[in-house]
């Protein structure tokens, strides 16, 4: 009973006691809200540049990786660089044993030495006589087209002096035309003036038998008067009487007078009609002769041009004439047997292109850098067996120019087709049987471009020892030679020699390859047909590195970074803004940058569309590496003006201090830039702009609700831990317990 009886004074206690910390929460909250109040932070208005940027992030790429390899068949005699090591351009990297190439470039100098004598003892000229019956015939037909070129200049001449006699002719007959067209308009006129004149006539003569009629009554009326005097008087009436038969008769003389006019102007107006129709025959007969002028004319001018045409063929066909006598006279002074001389000059051709293969050939047991770069692996060592497989570069900012070539060769000497587009195109061709060097010629060329790099090339078949046929061809790439060559007898071996010499100018982005090659033994002289690969340049951040890389080089002089830009900062990115990429893994390093090149084709991942944007690093650090991550960013926008810091604008207004008060002021505003905005008006630099408050002031910045929410916590704890009767009870309850 006693316990019961105490329980509403501890209730009435802890009432009392969670009142004062309701006063002591809302009295101390009040405080640290006046205190923030009064602590805002602020800023000085002022001018400055203001910038929008977007950024974002990606991995460092070399520019460029090169596949460098042998572009013949050889055992590795010297390798001079090491992985790691920095080579330039047109540096000598490794070779192969040149012995055998020696070999081969000493056999066909002298098969080359054998044929040009052959050719010189085929080659005969005309005798004396042949020739002066040649030069005299040479002369006639010169002669017929001297005569024909006068008949033509006399039939021109005659042609404008027939012109101009036509000429002067239509103009005679144009003048006549004119001075009748003149006559016609003035008898014209002197008809029309006749009937206006007799038209006039009348008008004067009735107006005039008008005042005599107005006579006539009034003289009637006068002698009416007189007569009905009382008593009359006989001498009034006869004066009246008088002076009525004179009106009267004055008015019939009128009336007779204005028939006499009506006769005028008919006599007149048929007169102007009969002049008319004569005018008219005059005005037609004129224009007659005018168009005979022109008739005559035109059929003068029909006629010379087809006289001139005859003369103009006739010389054609003079001077094809003469044309043939010469080429008659060049095939009488060809040797006597044109299918020897003609197959000593394919042997001496086709001799000198083995020549030139046996050459490339050696210089291609030597090979050198086709760029500047790191050397990132070597495939052999020395004493090993290489195969020429040619070179391949791709570049990360390049564009796409993939090429092949291809060729087949045909047995029996005949010659191949061209085939393939773009950086090269070959063609082999076939050997005859038996070793022998009549065979038919290939051609190739072709050009490439991806950076600066072109190639253009020609090739042709030489001689196999036992009927293979074998090709070459040779290409420049930004200032290195590239050549290939096919192997020849006994099977033949399929070779692509790359960077023959040193380059020494150029920016290198494509290495362009040919390659021709053969293969068969036996009687039959038949040959297989070749194939060749151009070097590929692959699109925008692709990499071709082959598997099979003698040695590969890395191109570390420029670095890119490509990194995906949403779909609404895109638009404000072009081709060559200037980029500042921030490198993590350099302590932060900044390296200056522009925009190289924008992706056409959009990416899509959970929704998000984005674009590839690449950019060129235009600087390099030591310590830069591949694989880097990267942070790119690129001003897009900027404006100058007086700006304020984005955050102190809210709904389109800012507070002012202005005379110790805080002023809430309406700003109109322009680029929002990262963090700063321009004020276009309302502000001025100088004025002092308040900031919102942050967290940094201690409890300023929470509710009431959570202050409160604190308080009761530790309340409830002091219940809890307290002693009290109920212990806990007051913790339990408070909301932040």
């Amino acid at each position: 009973m006693s316990k019961r009886s105490e329980r509403p004074w501890l209730n009435i206690f802890l009432g009392v006691l969670c009142l004062g910390a309701i006063v002591i929460a809302y009295t101390t909250v009040g405080q640290a809200s006046q205190s923030a109040a009064s602590s805002r932070r602020t800023t000085t208005v002022a001018k400055g540049v203001v910038q929008s940027t977007v950024s974002g992030s990606g991995s460092l790429k070399p520019a460029a990786n090169v596949s460098v390899n042998f572009g013949t068949t050889g055992t590795l005699t010297g390798v001079f660089v090491s992985v790691g090591d920095h080579v330039k351009s047109g540096q000598l990297l490794a070779e192969i044993n040149p012995s055998a190439a020696l070999s081969s470039l000493h056999s066909a100098e002298i098969t080359l030495s054998t044929d040009k004598a052959a050719y010189q003892d085929a080659v005969k000229g005309l005798t004396p006589a042949e020739q002066h019956q040649a030069e005299i015939g040479a002369e006639q037909s010169k002669a017929s087209v001297s005569s024909a070129k006068q008949s033509l200049r006399q039939d021109q001449q005659t042609a404008k002096s027939d012109e101009s006699s036509a000429t002067a002719s239509v103009a005679q007959a144009e003048v006549s035309l004119t001075s009748t067209e003149q006559s016609v308009a003035v008898e014209a006129r002197t008809q029309q003036d006749a009937v206006n004149q007799a038209i006039s006539q009348r008008g004067t003569d009735e107006r005039t038998i008008t005042e005599l009629k107005t006579q006539v009554e009034e003289a009637r009326s006068l002698l009416a008067a007189e007569r009905s005097k009382s008593p009359p008087s006989e001498q009034k009436v006869s004066a009246a009487e008088s002076k009525l038969a004179s009106s009267e008769s004055s008015l019939k003389s009128a009336e007779s007078k204005l028939v006499q006019d009506a006769n005028s102007i008919l006599s007149a107006q048929n007169n102007q009609a009969a002049g008319a129709v004569k005018s008219q025959q005059s005005i037609d007969s004129a224009r007659n002769s005018v168009a005979n002028a022109k008739r005559t004319k035109s059929s003068t001018k029909l006629k010379d041009e087809q006289t001139t045409a005859q003369a103009r063929t006739s010389l054609a066909s003079q001077e094809l004439s003469l044309q043939s006598t010469l080429a008659a006279n060049e095939v009488k002074s060809a040797p006597p047997k044109t299918s020897t001389v003609v197959s000593a000059e394919g042997s001496v051709k086709s001799a000198r292109m083995t020549v030139e293969k046996a050459r490339q050939t050696l210089a291609a047991t030597k090979l050198y850098a086709p760029a500047e770069g790191v050397v990132a692996s070597v495939k052999n060592t020395v004493g090993e067996s290489v195969s020429g497989t040619g070179a391949e570069a791709s570049s990360t900012s390049s564009g796409s120019g993939a090429t092949s070539a291809t060729g087949s060769s045909a047995s029996g000497g005949g010659t191949s087709g061209a085939g393939g587009s773009g950086a090269s195109s070959g063609t082999g061709a076939s050997g005859s049987s038996g070793g022998t060097s009549a065979t038919g010629k290939g051609a190739n060329s072709g050009a490439s471009s991806g950076g600066s790099g072109t190639s253009t090339g020609s090739g042709a078949s030489g001689t196999g020892s036992s009927g293979a046929g074998s090709g070459s061809s040779a290409s420049e790439t930004g200032g290195r030679t590239t050549t290939s060559a096919g192997g020849g007898g006994g099977g033949g071996v399929f070779q692509t020699i790359a960077n023959t010499s040193p380059s020494t100018s150029g920016s290198y982005r494509n290495i362009a390859t040919s390659s021709s090659g053969g293969a068969s033994a036996g009687g039959a002289g038949s040959a297989s047909g070749s194939t060749g690969t151009g070097a590929s340049a692959t699109s925008s951040e692709s990499s071709s590195t082959s598997s099979s890389s003698f040695i590969e080089l890395v191109d570390v002089q420029g670095y890119q970074v490509v990194v995906p830009l949403s779909e609404s900062e895109i638009g404000n990115v072009h081709v060559g803004q200037i980029a500042t990429v921030t490198v993590e893994a350099l302590e932060g390093r900044k390296l200056a940058a522009q925009v190289a090149s924008l992706a056409v084709l959009s990416t899509s991942s959970s929704g998000a569309v984005s674009y590839d944007v690449t950019f060129q690093l235009e600087q390099t650090v030591p310590g830069l590496k591949p694989g880097m991550s990267a942070t790119a960013e690129v001003v897009v926008k900027q404006a100058e003006g007086i700006n304020v810091p984005t955050s102190a604008i809210t709904g389109g207004s800012v507070t002012v201090k202005r005379g110790g008060k805080q002023v809430s002021q309406a700003v109109t505003t322009g680029l929002a830039g990262n963090s700063s905005t321009i004020i276009l008006s309302g502000l001025k630099a100088g004025e002092t702009v308040l900031l919102p408050a942050t967290s940094s002031t201690g409890t300023s910045g929470a509710s009431l609700t959570s202050k409160l929410a604190g308080r009761g916590g530790g309340l409830g704890g002091l219940g809890g831990g307290g002693g009290f009767p109920g212990g806990g009870f007051g913790g339990g309850r408070a909301p932040g317990g």
